[in-house]
């Protein structure tokens, strides 16, 4: 029964850049401009976390509007609509919410309520370490040019409640934002999609296919800076380390024709994994120790 489920998606040609846009590989955002064919579409048992994550996020907002941060009226798609131009391209956005009541010089204070896998350790450490989400910082930053402002903040949760997080959202100075520890120049974004847009969608030209590689030369790899976890599944043959925005792209496929390689690692390069990771499990034990001697 399980095979015969089955979500419909409806496929629509990208007509703007968006706000939620920022970070995503140049051959992604090709691809949905140009309309061509999704090789790798979600999975019906993927949209599950999505609409978890949704569900989150709508608590998130009425928590906002019952404490008074923002107005219970505040509705995000007559509010929250977003349109502007730089660098000669279209933005579209929905924010989230926008606070009238934080900014201390009466601004609009755009939020934006991101929820995060409780089970991903990895994510959450990031967040305690002051290291937001790049491309969540992004966002809001968009928000914040479009309405000029200055501050503006990310609400953070994790599914389970337990990891909640408040990350205040600063402009430095035109086009570079900081949001905890991490700082992006949102214009040099705009160019890139600007020059996207220039050169390749509208000639129909493909944007370069290694921007974002599949996998990593395994023989150059520095394996020691590589988890305990993703070693272990490399040597197994579970998973290949390489960059994420090819991994979950809905074109997987399609990239790994254009470079040329095929799923999975080679038993040639499974054959260099063991032997540049014998002994890996030493190499985090012996890190541990070297921390413990440190404090």
């Amino acid at each position: 029964m399980l095979k015969k489920l089955k979500l419909n998606f409806e496929d629509r040609p990208k007509k703007a850049f968006y706000a939620g846009d920022y970070g995503k590989s140049a051959l992604d955002l090709y691809f949905a401009f140009t309309g061509e064919p999704k090789t790798n579409p979600p999975l019906w048992s993927d949209t599950l976390k999505w609409g978890a994550g949704r569900g989150v996020e709508e608590q998130m907002g009425m928590i906002l509007k019952d404490s008074g941060i923002v107005d219970p009226a505040y509705d995000q798609k007559t509010h929250g609509r977003v349109e502007f131009e730089r660098e000669g391209i279209v933005i579209h956005g929905y924010i989230d919410f926008i606070s009238l009541v934080i900014s201390l010089i009466g601004n609009p204070f755009p939020i934006e309520c991101k929820s995060i896998n409780n089970a991903n350790k990895y994510d959450v450490f990031k967040y305690q370490s002051g290291y937001p989400r790049e491309s969540y910082v992004g966002q809001i930053a968009t928000y914040m040019e479009f309405l000029n402002v200055d501050e503006g903040a990310l609400f953070v949760a994790s599914i389970d409640g337990l990891n909640t997080f408040w990350l205040p959202v600063k402009r430095l100075k035109s086009g570079k934002y900081k949001c905890g520890k991490l700082t992006i120049d949102i214009h040099h974004e705009y160019r890139r999609w600007s020059q996207l847009y220039t050169h390749c969608v509208l000639p129909r030209k493909l944007p370069d296919i290694w921007e974002a590689t599949y996998k990593y030369d395994v023989s150059t790899l520095d394996w020691k800076a590589q988890s305990q976890n993703a070693i272990k599944k490399a040597r197994n043959g579970d998973a290949v380390i390489g960059d994420w925005r090819v991994q979950f792209s809905p074109w997987k496929d399609k990239i790994l024709e254009l470079q040329g390689v095929t799923p999975g690692y080679t038993n040639k390069e499974l054959k260099i994994i063991l032997e540049k990771t014998d002994g890996y499990t030493t190499w985090f034990k012996k890190a541990k120790k070297e921390e413990v001697i440190a404090e």
